[in-house]
């Protein structure tokens, strides 16, 4: 028999504890700045809410870490979405400790030049959003998960920057690239970060 989970939400439609996934999922699906985090103890998810344990936890030692994981390394999926009527784009991202998802963030882009390049838009402002928030938090390091090659190629100087949009992305991401590391992900295979990223984002559309 499976240990019973208890789900905390800390921010999200409705804050609260909750024992099975598809509850929390409700809370926070699609809800800019959810937090949110699985305990084995009432108690400690208790604990989580009310504020005794931090909101964005040090990660533990574990076999996904990068080289330059360690105690303070996240992994963020990131993605973005383009909606042709609307001429709108979005970005998305989700944090995970581990196998944990503890995070997760949408919304509309603004930009109108970057929304020419469509859903490329969303995915560069998913990784920018991710970044600030991870330096927000102090975390040591992180990996970005990505399916488009891009991400990782304009902020490497791999691929030239040949519009603002890349430009402005390449110039913001680069002083980052000693604590932030990338690791491209086939998309729409059923990887659950990469799902949950893209999820995210097709949901910030639907608010406009």
């Amino acid at each position: 028999m499976a240990k019973q989970k208890y789900y905390a939400v800390k921010a999200g439609r409705t804050i609260g504890i909750f024992k099975t996934w598809p509850e929390c999922q409700k809370q926070v699906i699609g809800c800019p700045g959810a937090l949110f985090k699985s305990f084995s103890s009432e108690q400690e998810a208790k604990e989580y809410i009310n504020g005794i344990t931090p909101a964005v936890p040090a990660a533990t030692s574990n076999s996904n870490a990068n080289a330059k994981g360690g105690d303070n390394h996240f992994d963020i999926y990131v993605d973005g979405s383009y909606d042709n009527a609307k001429k709108k784009y979005s970005w998305g991202f989700a944090v995970y400790q581990g196998s944990e998802t503890i995070h997760t963030a949408c919304g509309v882009g603004e930009d109108a030049e970057a929304a020419a390049t469509r859903n490329v838009a969303g995915e560069l402002e998913a990784t920018r959003k991710a970044v600030l928030w991870a330096e927000l938090q102090g975390i040591d390091s992180i990996t970005i998960h990505h399916d488009y090659i891009g991400i990782s190629e304009w902020a490497t100087g791999k691929w030239k920057t040949n519009n603002t949009t890349t430009q402005s992305y390449a110039n913001f991401i680069r002083p980052y690239l000693t604590w932030v590391t990338f690791n491209k992900v086939a998309g729409h295979t059923g990887v659950p970060g990469n799902e949950l990223a893209d999820k995210l984002a097709g949901e910030a559309l639907k608010q406009i």
